[in-house]
């Protein structure tokens, strides 16, 4: 971010296909400063209620998950009707989104690592679906620690920007697509895999609707604090999940490969597509629960994948040009540091401590640090 956010003065722009901007709204409330979320307007209507009773100025834009461009166009309406009355905080290509997991989400995958593993494990891989990059950023770090390990970048394959400079809708809400943020470092992948919506919505719909549950309990003696449980992961989790168990399967692993991803949102924000799919299909019946257990998720292949060589990590990254170049203002110079310069994204990481004490500076400006010490 270029110059300084003032909460006294300017409000905070949060633009996002929906988590980033309640993760960005419930900040702006905790700091007591004024905050505006741009999202599309398919979205979730629990996002949207969330928002709004936070107190956030909300913009619905056309569209529905893929539909990024459309929330920039938005932001640069809002920037030039307002001008430094707002800041502009842009999760796709703020290098804090990608260093925050770095610094914090990565070794705390170590740390819950080191904290399970018998003899004979081995870290193995990550899967994360692209979303803004900033999970992805953690693999940077586990990279240095575990440099063997596989690092998979998922996408909706309605949507396959990343596996075939596609495009499309789909309904895997929070994972974002349809572009390559700036801040994801493509030279760090392995392997990209698109990831079907419509299993993942009848995964949701086993996971949570009654007759999923009695059957996961009575037919595969699942415990039911267990299918209590599954109610926290919301449709992109389940996505992650997913990715994690094709990554496994692609590099035939097995009982001692260890392999991470996040459970990034819950079924809060989801009830009311349970409810549009009961009203589509009905019921789920045990035999419908059945077949979605051993369709859809059993039957998870390593279909619709790419192990990436140089050039095909060499494409994704050139996609970048399209939005950043074309349409955001960013140079061709640092598009080709980041392919060429070998300390590009190190040097990008190595700010925490510098952004550390810019952070503890904030807060105390906004009376946040004297308000908890009270």
């Amino acid at each position: 971010m270029s110059g300084h956010f003032d909460p006294t003065t300017q409000k905070a722009l949060w633009p996002s296909t929906g988590n980033y901007c309640r993760g960005g709204a419930y900040d702006s409330y905790l700091l007591g400063c004024e905050s505006i979320a741009v999202l599309p307007e398919g979205m979730s209507q629990e996002r949207f209620d969330w928002l709004h009773k936070v107190g956030a100025e909300v913009f619905a834009t056309p569209g529905s998950e893929s539909n990024v461009k459309e929330i920039y166009d938005k932001v640069k309406e809002l920037r030039a009707e307002r001008g430094d009355k707002i800041v502009n905080l842009n999760q796709f290509e703020e290098i804090g989104n990608a260093l925050w997991h770095y610094a914090v989400t990565g070794p705390a995958m170590e740390e819950v690592f080191n904290s399970v593993k018998k003899d004979q494990n081995r870290f193995s891989g990550i899967f994360l679906t692209q979303g803004s990059a900033g999970t992805l950023g953690s693999t940077d770090y586990l990279r240095e620690k575990f440099p063997l390990m596989k690092v998979c970048a998922g996408e909706a394959l309605q949507c396959p920007t990343l596996l075939y400079n596609g495009y499309g809708a789909h309904r895997i809400e929070g994972i974002g697509d349809k572009h390559v943020p700036w801040i994801h470092n493509i030279r760090n992948m392995d392997v990209v895999a698109g990831i079907d919506d419509e299993p993942n919505i009848q995964i949701m719909r086993l996971f949570n609707e009654p007759g999923g549950n009695e059957f996961l309990k009575k037919e595969l003696n699942i415990k039911p604090e267990l299918i209590k449980k599954l109610e926290l992961m919301g449709i992109s989790s389940i996505a992650n999940m997913m990715g994690t168990i094709k990554l496994a399967k692609y590099f035939e692993m097995d009982e001692n490969d260890v392999l991470f991803t996040v459970a990034t949102d819950s079924m809060e924000m989801y009830q009311s597509r349970l409810k549009e799919e009961t009203e589509k299909s009905g019921i789920l019946t045990n035999h419908q629960a059945e077949v979605i257990f051993q369709r859809d998720l059993m039957g998870l292949s390593n279909d619709y994948m790419i192990e990436m060589s140089y050039y095909e990590k060499r494409r994704m990254h050139n996609l970048k040009y399209f939005t950043w170049i074309e349409q955001q203002g960013k140079t061709v110079e640092e598009l080709d540091a980041q392919w060429y310069d070998t300390n590009y994204w190190k040097s990008q990481y190595a700010k925490v401590d510098e952004w550390d004490e810019e952070i503890m500076e904030f807060n105390e400006r906004t009376g946040l640090l004297k308000e908890y010490a009270d």
